[in-house]
């Protein structure tokens, strides 16, 4: 199964980000990356994109399909880079919905399946290019319209999970890989920190600067604390971390957007 990875970069004082494809290729069967020897060709691919919903809910889709059609062959180690997107990026869980659509091919037969399985339609289309785990869009037909989780049976047929209704014969089928990653930002944090190590640069030695230090350490150790936590701990855990970093960060009214 073509299992694609995001890598997300946060520059330019959290006003970029940037995210970029870092698969990679192999060489293993079933296809896990990009253009290996079983690997899922990229310039099979019809269209891709990249759906953003940052903290505060709002979305930015980004068009990559023709990055990733001009990156053939995709060597070992090869990442695809995609546009930068600018703007004040707050911190937090962004949700990241990588789709990328292979080129359709024509659908000549369906047949009841449940026979096999139960409630599902055996579709029969030449080279599909659908892998298991995949779905697949279809259209141009009466009763077998939308999009599927679909089952490879061998390089001309799938099956979808619907109900048989009758051999309709026609339409497209084009397959989609979609999945969700969920990156958390914390730069915003990282750079509010840094700006109160300057400010007790130029403070006058006092009981006010050394608690001043004091509460900079703790903020910095948490955020040590949250970084080694991002891939260990729940999403509450996550965030309550985050949220005693912001209580001492606004306690000295570091602000944590940057434009």
């Amino acid at each position: 199964m073509f299992t694609p990875i995001i890598d997300l970069e946060v520059s330019t004082r959290s006003t970029v980000l940037i995210f970029s494809d870092i698969t990679g290729a192999d060489a293993l069967t079933p296809s896990t990356k990009w253009d290996g020897t079983s690997g899922l060709d990229s310039t099979n691919v019809s269209a891709a994109n990249l759906v953003i919903t940052d903290p505060n809910d709002d979305d930015t889709t980004l068009d990559v399909g023709a990055l990733i059609t001009a990156a053939d062959p995709i060597l070992a180690g090869e990442e695809i880079v995609f546009t930068d997107i600018t703007g004040e990026w707050p911190d937090g869980y962004y949700s990241t919905v990588y789709n990328v659509w292979m080129a359709a091919t024509d659908i000549t037969a369906f047949a009841d399946y449940s026979g096999t399985f139960a409630g599902t339609v055996l579709v029969t289309s030449t080279d599909h290019l659908v892998e298991t785990g995949m779905k697949v869009t279809i259209a141009g037909t009466t009763n077998y319209n939308g999009t599927f989780d679909a089952t490879k049976v061998n390089a001309n047929t799938y099956y979808i999970t619907t109900t048989w209704v009758a051999d309709d014969a026609a339409g497209t089928s084009t397959p989609l890989y979609s999945n969700t990653f969920t990156p958390f930002n914390y730069s915003n944090a990282e750079m509010a920190i840094a700006k109160m190590y300057a400010a007790f640069s130029i403070m006058i030695e006092s009981v006010e600067s050394d608690n001043y230090l004091k509460n900079i350490e703790q903020a910095n150790g948490l955020l040590n604390s949250l970084k080694s936590a991002l891939t260990t701990s729940t999403t509450a855990t996550i965030n309550n971390i985050y949220g005693r970093i912001t209580r001492i960060l606004d306690y000295y009214s570091i602000d944590l957007i940057y434009s």
